[in-house]
């Protein structure tokens, strides 16, 4: 499609943009896509005035970033046998094989491709945790005998959710991690690369005994403090080539792992202030606002419902730094971020119906950096945009029948428990 300048949604997108940072992360590791479709979700991107895609490139279910120093994480961990197919514990398996990963000259051509339509490439590589890709293909890198990692590790996860396996803290298993983290830089240039540190949960360290005498001969207290001292290893080796990491808020947990990190805040307001207040850099993608995969209202047609209901309304009324902020917090957000996780957005379509158009109110709260105003009255035209596209975006009435999923379970959460449960979750962060 084109991306010219009068190709530009219809939407409100005058004078200079608030936010530098006007992004989405789209999850390219659970569910493989083209590369296509890339380009064509950086058009539509382009055309919404967003300036960055982060690509989520790794992750239990998946491995996409070609290795050429360890060719095993994309033969070995770029395929899985089947997928899961709903939500929750009565989800079952689809029985259908998933693989494909990207090589290094074709995410260079990605690369220029986005630069010349003004997006900016960021790349995650996730870890500690998410790591069962990994261990697959390099079971040495895991917790315990390598004989039983592997055991535990025949495939990449075909479940969704969070599992315990985590990456041992051996300086050779961080030493590997920097290798691929080195190759990624020398794909996707720029000054920034992901590295995770989300949802890395600590309980085979907690009951490793070689962890133990790492914890001791380092003179660290815990599991928190063990992940900050990984994090901090790679961003001092990414850091010698002028090159930031970003992270997700869990990654303030036992302690910041560099000063210059940028800090993607998902879990509520928290993270946010607690890294601002630290003189991060923050990128506010709060998931009651921004996570394009939640379901879009209570109706019983919606397909796979999870999360909280995040309606084309609620996008609207996202406002992200408040007029009363504080300077202190105002002055470190450098932008916001809608996030696509894609567990459930197994095609291209069902891609755009995620997405689609709740990007558009979303993109207009991150050009002015307000709720969007008469969102309303522009829908019509907007609508008439992405239908003169091909855009397969949600109808307002609710899905089509070919757009739902009968049959297929989800697990729906009401937004009070989401907020307890948010508020458990950051209690780990330090009060300053």
């Amino acid at each position: 499609m084109s991306t010219a300048a009068g190709d530009r949604a219809p939407l409100r997108l005058d004078g200079e943009p608030r936010f530098a940072w006007r992004g989405v992360m789209l999850d390219v590791a659970r569910r493989f896509r083209p590369l296509p479709e890339l380009e064509r979700f950086i058009d539509l991107l382009a055309a919404h005035g967003l300036n960055v895609l982060q690509l989520h490139l790794t992750d239990d279910q998946g491995w996409r970033f070609e290795s050429r120093r360890y060719p095993q994480l994309t033969e070995v961990g770029g395929r899985r046998s089947a997928s899961q197919l709903g939500h929750g514990p009565n989800a079952g398996l689809d029985g259908r094989h998933h693989a494909g990963h990207y090589t290094q000259d074709e995410l260079r051509a990605l690369v220029a491709y986005a630069a010349a339509r003004g997006i900016r490439l960021v790349p995650e590589i996730d870890v500690p945790g998410h790591a069962k890709a990994i261990l697959a293909a390099y079971p040495e890198f895991g917790v315990g005998d390598p004989a039983e990692v592997a055991a535990r590790n025949r495939e990449p996860w075909t479940r969704f959710g969070i599992t315990d396996e985590v990456l041992n803290a051996e300086a050779a298993t961080v030493a590997f991690v920097g290798d691929v983290l080195e190759e990624v830089v020398d794909v996707f240039g720029g000054d920034l690369v992901g590295i995770g540190g989300d949802e890395a949960v600590k309980s085979r360290w907690e009951a490793d005994p070689r962890t133990h005498e790492l914890l001791a001969e380092r003179g660290l207290a815990n599991g928190h403090e063990l992940q900050a001292w990984f994090l901090r290893a790679l961003a001092d080796r990414l850091g010698r080539r002028g090159v930031r990491i970003l992270g997700w808020d869990e990654m303030l947990e036992g302690a910041a792992p560099a000063a210059d990190a940028v800090v993607a805040s998902w879990r509520g307001p928290v993270g946010a202030g607690l890294a601002a207040r630290l003189g991060h850099d923050v990128i506010l993608c709060p998931d009651l606002w921004t996570y394009l995969d939640y379901r879009q209202s209570d109706a019983p047609e919606e397909p796979i419902p999870v999360g909280t209901v995040l309606s084309l309304e609620d996008v609207a009324s996202f406002d992200p730094v408040p007029a009363d902020a504080p300077a202190w917090f105002s002055d470190r957000v450098i932008g916001v971020q809608a996030n696509v996780w894609t567990e459930h957005l197994d095609t291209r379509e069902r891609l755009d119906y995620a997405v689609f158009p709740r990007l558009g109110a979303f993109a207009e709260v991150a050009w002015n950096g307000r709720p969007a105003a008469g969102f309303e009255s522009r829908l019509p035209g907007y609508l008439d945009w992405l239908d003169a596209r091909g855009v397969d975006y949600r109808p307002l009435a609710g899905p089509r029948p070919d757009q739902q999923r009968p049959g297929v379970p989800g697990v729906p959460r009401s937004r009070e428990a989401r907020l307890a449960e948010l508020a458990r979750l950051t209690a780990t962060l330090p009060a300053e």
